[in-house]
């Protein structure tokens, strides 16, 4: 209970102040190396699962993004088969701040930066109504414990209004990629969405060979018809 008080009270205050150092900049070499083989890693993962949609004005959005660390990767595989597209991340903790007074949407602007048509929202999943064509989300909390370690108030947890409500937002024959980490969770999350109704094609454990993560990662196919 106390934890929960204390996540409710940080999450009100750093969403209230929206405290942060401006114009971060990544200046750590090997950082900047691991972000682009992890890069790489989520392009090359997009490559494998998503049939590409070759119409205009394609719309994508990630769930999720934290610091979108990762943005360059998903616009270069949409990149390499449209010229017209919008690429939103939407995040409900943007104003976390990091042990070195940044944010994650200060953090965020960085990576997004020198992408076109790139929109990072610092929002709720649930507050979004617009439809998609793609929709990627890794990582999601679909077990308390995850949700309540990164200091988030528990009464954002909602694993399956969360996940029905993004299915809705798939557009007609949209797509939407879901990677969990451990096979407990990958189980949990093919238990939420047989009971939800939604259909799913099982990928199994994710790899590629630009990156290997610690903890292996699993993936769901769903496609909205």
């Amino acid at each position: 209970m106390f934890t929960d008080f204390k996540n409710t009270i940080d999450f009100f205050i750093r969403n209230k102040t929206k405290f942060s150092r401006k114009n971060f900049v990544e200046k750590d070499k090997n950082l900047i190396e691991r972000n682009i083989r992890e890069n790489d890693y989520y392009r090359d993962v997009l490559e494998q699962f998503f049939k590409k949609n070759l119409k205009q004005n394609l719309k994508i959005l990630d769930i999720g993004s934290k610091n979108w660390f990762y943005a360059k990767g998903e616009f270069d595989f949409f990149n390499s088969f449209s010229s017209n597209f919008l690429l939103k991340g939407v995040e409900l903790d943007a104003h976390r701040l990091y042990s070195n007074f940044y944010s994650r949407y200060e953090v965020a602007k960085y990576h997004i930066k020198n992408l076109k048509n790139v929109e990072y929202l610092a929002d709720n999943l649930l507050n979004i109504e617009e439809k998609f064509d793609y929709i990627t989300w890794f990582l999601p909390f679909i077990t308390l414990k995850p949700l309540v370690f990164w200091g988030l108030p528990k009464k954002f947890f909602k694993p399956e209004k969360m996940l029905l409500h993004a299915y809705n937002l798939l557009s007609k024959n949209g797509q939407m990629l879901i990677i969990n980490q451990g096979e407990k969770e990958a189980q949990i999350q093919k238990e939420l969405l047989e009971k939800l109704g939604i259909k799913f094609l099982e990928l199994g454990k994710i790899e590629s060979e630009f990156f290997e993560y610690k903890n292996e990662r699993f993936g769901f196919l769903i496609k909205q018809k």
